[in-house]
């Protein structure tokens, strides 16, 4: 099922303190949070559990959390680029063991399947790097039988989000919700078929569907980490 609500256009001062610029560098990110936690009333206070893909969906799963009185944590999913194409995404991994590729890419003059492999291997060491650096040996927490809502900043190509949806259904969880401010139509249409239900906004560029065209601030994976710790410290204070 995909959900899409329109946009009020209201922009209403987070209840973030704003010591560190949080209110100013991030007040988009944190209003589209809270106008998706809107849609989302049916699981405030319930069992769900919130997770954010970093580095741009941390923010506004962050807000969310908080709203619908939910925890927050963080699944960690990277795409890898196609050998000799570095403007193509041959697919992504994220931790769990979520895996999907991209077919059109092995359609592509002098791509094989070995070497697409071989940037999945690749990316699945980046990987591991990057769950350290954001979970700090903090496990997951248990998956298993609870709603799970999935939250990024946008859907450009679909295949981060698919190979966290991936990863959550191995855990056997109760409901897949993916949550995104919007995203290109394309990747909105395979994330939509992959999922229980999809919730979007209409705020963002149907043809870029990307975080940068859309968002005054850009994130990266160095200031995240810090950034999830906050989320996180204020989703347990709601």
């Amino acid at each position: 099922m995909w959900t899409q609500l329109p946009s009020t256009g209201r922009r209403r001062r987070s209840t973030f303190p704003d010591d560190d610029g949080y209110n100013d560098r991030y007040a988009d990110r944190v209003a589209a949070g809270r106008l998706l936690a809107e849609r989302l009333q049916v699981y405030r206070g319930g069992r769900a559990l919130v997770l954010a893909l970093p580095p741009g969906g941390v923010i506004v799963a962050g807000e969310l959390a908080r709203a619908l009185r939910l925890p927050l944590d963080v699944l960690v999913a990277r795409s890898f680029n196609a050998p000799l194409y570095p403007a193509v995404v041959a697919g992504a991994i994220s931790e769990g063991g979520g895996l999907c590729f991209n077919r059109t890419a092995l359609r592509l003059p002098g791509v094989t399947p070995q070497a697409i492999w071989r940037e999945a291997c690749r990316a699945r060491r980046d990987l591991i790097a990057l769950v350290a650096s954001y979970r700090h040996g903090r496990a997951l927490p248990s998956l298993s039988r609870r709603p799970i809502i999935l939250v990024d900043d946008g859907l450009c190509d679909g295949l981060g989000q698919l190979a966290a949806i991936e990863s959550i259904r191995h855990a056997h969880v109760h409901r897949c919700v993916v949550a995104s401010p919007g995203g290109a139509p394309d990747a909105l249409d395979r994330v939509a078929r992959r999922a229980d239900e999809l919730v979007t906004l209409d705020c963002m560029d149907e043809e870029r569907g990307d975080a940068p065209f859309h968002w005054r601030q850009a994130m990266g994976d160095d200031e995240t980490p810090a950034l999830l710790d906050q989320c996180r410290l204020r989703a347990i204070a709601r």
